[in-house]
């Protein structure tokens, strides 16, 4: 059977289309390695920020009932528990 020219550029084509699969494979798993190291710092940011607010809140509310106590407690010099204006 006699070769010709065009079966020559068709497996030139067909080497060509497989190298740029293998290329771009390589370059998406190249981009999800990325993507995931950043979704990690994302995460590691995100746990550190709600713990951060989680503290402040804490201390916020701790703060507010002993506010209220002292108010409570001193408010002309009495303990009232619904006191008037």
């Amino acid at each position: 059977m006699t070769k010709h020219s065009f079966a020559d550029v068709a497996e030139t084509l067909i080497a060509a289309l497989l190298k740029a699969a293998d290329d771009n494979l390589v370059e998406a798993q190249n981009l999800k390695a990325s993507v995931v190291t950043l979704t990690e710092g994302i995460t590691e940011q995100v746990t550190e920020h709600t713990r951060l607010l989680n503290d402040m809140d804490a201390r916020l509310r701790t703060f507010g009932e002993s506010v209220l106590t002292a108010h409570k407690t001193y408010i002309n010099g009495q303990i009232h528990e619904n006191p008037s204006p």
